[in-house]
């Protein structure tokens, strides 16, 4: 009787991975494998078979449980994937974090008719009906009679981990397969164990259910413990902040001191260099890695710790434009989750949930991505009073996978992360990815022409180069000046600039950038909110540390 009931559940747990894993990604099966550029066969196929081994993992796990508790685990889990599937198939929706999030903060009451009509209804209620009443008809072992059979617990147990692994392996093989393509192709490609995730349900809206969790938990982890300047002083807004848009752009590994703008001997910034309303600023980095700038230089002076790993004492500037009515989105081609979590941004994405969209399957990592990622949150947001921050890949090692090769114009190029190259070889890749980065940011300006805009841009710190070597990190106080000096700009479009305020604080900004003063990270939480046009009567924002200010 007992063996009965572990095969009735087991082949119930089956049927479900296969409707869920398989039937219901079909047509993103059929839709992946058409705009798979390599491998397109073994991958769908490994890919069809992790799918259904997730399934039957959790599955699995959730008959651990209890009838009950399993039945009721199950249930959600084949409702959420309809629906999820739902979105999936007929409007080519990518879930994620974003669109979780979404649904979490909507009022059910509020939810318009586009997005939950009577078509979704039958979808879920048709597609449902099926597992379901296998669910919960389909006789089911009682929890004590399970419970006392170690054995059964045990076949059941190591089941349960044989599908994870099933799950587990192919993707780690197929990643590393794709790692050697990359190498050989002289490319990066976002984690492909990653981009499955984010493709496929149930792991798509589970993996976004798991984001939303920890932000949250994290966001109420700050409010209790980090101090928060928006709730300890007062901010009044520019009388134009209502279709504001304000976009601010973090540079990875750029020295200012190898940008033509700055006085270098190559013309790797042709953009840049013809942009009449950019201030573009003697920069120092805060720190010498990426998490521990992120740390640094979005918070008041003292916002962080000086000791070395930097720990937070405060919220950072982009939470304090969210208290005032901001919305705000975050896209990035790297993963500091932790960060974006403080940011407070209404959605964020990482890079593998933006690789695995359909206009970029198949697509090495490209910080033009981020650009398509900024229309899209402009066109969601035609009203303004809005923030976006894109967090690129920049000029991250290995340098020559940063920019397309019609950006190659420095040659000989380091072409492979095991190559012997020399010094010369370093800096033309390293020149030629800042070269790409000139004309990123040009298309980010240029989706902002027409509005009520400024976009910073910041680098997190610098980079040292020598023959066959590349690094950064060094301990900020023995860090040579190619880790800390850093480019940071301030553009903003001619809409801005008509409001007399806002063309007195520019003004200062090139002012600045004329006579080479030089700005610290330290000080962009001053800055940001002074140059949009914030002011605060009660010590909000520093003066002192306000580039925008006019000095007396």
């Amino acid at each position: 009787m007992k063996k009965l009931f572990f095969l009735t559940q087991f082949r119930v747990c089956c049927f479900i991975a296969f409707y869920i894993g398989v039937l219901l990604n079909l047509p993103i099966f059929f839709r992946r494998f058409h705009q798979l550029q390599n491998d397109a066969v073994l991958s769908t196929g490994i890919e069809i078979l992790a799918a259904f081994m997730l399934v039957l993992f959790i599955s699995l796990l959730l008959s651990l449980t209890g009838r009950w508790l399993y039945r009721a685990g199950v249930t959600l889990l084949v409702i959420f994937s309809v629906a999820a599937s739902y979105y999936m198939i007929f409007f080519n929706v990518d879930i994620g974090y974003g669109i979780i999030a979404s649904v979490m903060a909507t009022d059910s009451l509020d939810l318009s008719k586009e997005s939950v009509g009577w078509h979704f209804l039958i979808w879920v209620a048709l597609v449902s009906v099926l597992p379901l009443l296998l669910i919960w008809l389909s006789p089911m072992p009682e929890a004590s009679l399970r419970r006392s059979n170690g054995i059964a617990f045990l076949r059941r147990t190591g089941v349960m981990l044989a599908a994870g692994l099933c799950c587990w392996l192919p993707l780690k093989v197929m990643g590393h397969h794709q790692d050697r393509l990359d190498k050989q192709h002289n490319r990066m490609m976002a984690s492909y164990g990653g981009v499955v995730a984010g493709t496929y349900s149930p792991s798509n809206w589970l993996s976004g259910v798991g984001l939303l969790a920890y932000s949250s938990w994290s966001q109420a982890e700050d409010s209790r413990n980090l101090y928060d300047p928006a709730a300890h002083f007062t901010y009044k807004p520019p009388k134009d902040v209502n279709d504001l848009y304000v976009v601010f752009v973090i540079g990875e590994s750029a020295r200012r001191d190898h940008m033509g703008l700055y006085g270098y001997d190559r013309d790797n910034t042709p953009n840049l260099d013809k942009e009449p309303n950019l201030a573009a600023l003697q920069g120092y980095s805060c720190d010498t890695s990426t998490k521990l700038s992120l740390r640094c230089m979005f918070v008041r002076e003292g916002g962080a710790s000086e000791a070395p790993q930097r720990t937070l004492k405060e919220m950072n500037v982009f939470s304090v434009l969210k208290k005032q009515g901001f919305s705000s989105e975050l896209f990035s081609m790297q993963s500091e989750a932790w960060f974006y979590n403080k940011v407070m941004a209404d959605d964020y994405a990482l890079r593998e949930t933006i690789q695995s969209e359909k206009r970029n399957v198949g697509k090495p990592i490209d910080d033009m991505a981020l650009v398509s990622e900024l229309k899209d949150s402009l066109d969601r947001h035609p009203q303004g009073k809005h923030l976006v921050i894109l967090h690129t890949k920049g000029s991250h090692y290995l340098y020559t996978e940063r920019y397309p090769r019609s950006f190659a114009r420095y040659q000989p190029e380091c072409q492979g992360i095991d190559d012997q190259c020399s010094t010369e070889e370093m800096v033309n890749s390293y020149d030629n990815s800042l070269l790409y980065t000139d004309y990123v940011l040009e298309q980010v300006f240029n989706q902002l022409r027409d509005k009520n805009a400024i976009v910073f841009y910041a680098s997190d710190h610098g980079e040292s180069i020598s023959k066959n070597m590349h690094f950064h990190g060094t301990p900020r106080n023995q860090a040579p000046m190619a880790q800390r000096s850093v480019p940071i700009m301030v553009w903003a479009s001619d809409k801005f600039l008509q409001q007399p305020d806002n063309a007195t604080a520019f003004q200062q900004l090139k002012t600045l950038a004329k006579d080479k003063t030089p700005v610290f990270h330290e000080k962009l939480f001053d800055s940001i909110l002074g140059c949009i046009g914030y002011t605060s009567p009660d010590g909000g924002i520093n003066a002192l540390r306000n580039w925008c200010h006019a000095k007396s």
